[in-house]
């Protein structure tokens, strides 16, 4: 089968225990063939705050967390 893109809603500033805890499950589980990619889309920002350039990273969909994976319903 072909793997393909899923939306995972989560709370807002958890979106990295969310994909380090899908990374754990899939490995535990033995599935971790089923998932290709876990991405938290973010972008490297340089904002100027009070004189001082300060780099971050920005998300783009708060809340959210792409999976692409091939669903099964083991997965």
């Amino acid at each position: 089968m072909e793997a393909k893109w899923y939306i995972v809603q989560a709370h807002s500033n958890f979106e990295k225990r969310v994909q380090e805890s899908l990374f754990a499950e899939a490995e535990q589980k033995g599935l971790s063939d089923l998932f290709e990619e876990i991405l938290v889309p973010t972008e490297h920002v340089v904002e100027i705050r009070r004189g001082r350039k300060v780099e971050s990273d920005r998300k783009y969909f708060p809340g959210y967390v792409l999976v692409k994976m091939v669903l099964t319903d083991e997965a």
